[in-house]
Order: C-alpha cells, then sequence, then structure tokens
C-alpha cells in the first residue's frame, strides 16, 4: 500500500512540474511571444530564455505587430544589461537580435524589450517566436 501511495505522489509531483515549470527555456530553440506594448512609448517583454553562446546573435521571426505599426526590440538580461536596439520590427519578418559581447554573456537570463515610438496613440500586440542563441 505504501509503494502504490509513493506512486501517486511522484506522479502527481511530475505533473505538477511538467505544467507549472520553469518559466526559463534554454536559448537554442525558437519560443513563442505574445504581448502587448503600451502607447506612446510603453514598453512591454517577452518570457525570459537562458543564453547559451555568448557570441551568437539572437533570433526572432515577427508573426505579427497590430495596427500596421512597428516597434523596436531588445534583448535584456535579468542583471538589467541591454543590448542596442533592432528598430522598426514588423509583420513576418526575421531579424537578427544583437547582443551585448561585453555585458550578456552565456548563462545570462535574457528576455526581449518592445517597444512603441513616441508618437504611437494605440497600444499594439506583438506576436512571433524568438530564440537568444
Amino acid at each position: 500500500m505504501r509503494f502504490k501511495r509513493l506512486i501517486k505522489v511522484a506522479v502527481l509531483t511530475s505533473a505538477v512540474v511538467l505544467m507549472f515549470g520553469s518559466s526559463v527555456y534554454a536559448g537554442t530553440s525558437m519560443e513563442r511571444y505574445s504581448t502587448t506594448v503600451g502607447r506612446f512609448n510603453g514598453s512591454a517583454f517577452s518570457s525570459y530564455q537562458t543564453k547559451t553562446y555568448t557570441i551568437d546573435k539572437g533570433e526572432l521571426y515577427s508573426n505579427a505587430v497590430g495596427g500596421h505599426y512597428t516597434v523596436d526590440v531588445r534583448m535584456c538580461s535579468s542583471a538589467g544589461k541591454k543590448a542596442r536596439w533592432i528598430r522598426d520590427v514588423d509583420d513576418n519578418t526575421t531579424y537578427e537580435i544583437p547582443t551585448n559581447r561585453n555585458t550578456i554573456k552565456a548563462g545570462n537570463n535574457v528576455r526581449l524589450e518592445f517597444s512603441n515610438d513616441l508618437t504611437t496613440p494605440v497600444k499594439v500586440q506583438v506576436e512571433g517566436r524568438w530564440m537568444s542563441n
């Protein structure tokens, strides 16, 4: 009886870990993002990934940027280090995401920061896939 209970606990624990596991993914596979960027120079963020290679740029496939607008995107580390912006990201386009090799290194948790222009009067929905490499 004790063995059956132990198996039930192990199965339940495994299910919980799979459902609510870490939100940090290895940066070598494409992960989806979907977020809303605030109006008038507002910003929004993707979930975190773990940077695998210091020298490799990330990759971004922008599936949709709402309302015929464009946004700017950059990679940021959880320690507050930031790379340079990619300007005017549009629909259905692939981009290389620059990394700051001096501050964003392998093993860092990184995410994307999206930003609207100062003159964008509406919130903009952005969707796509990315990986930090």
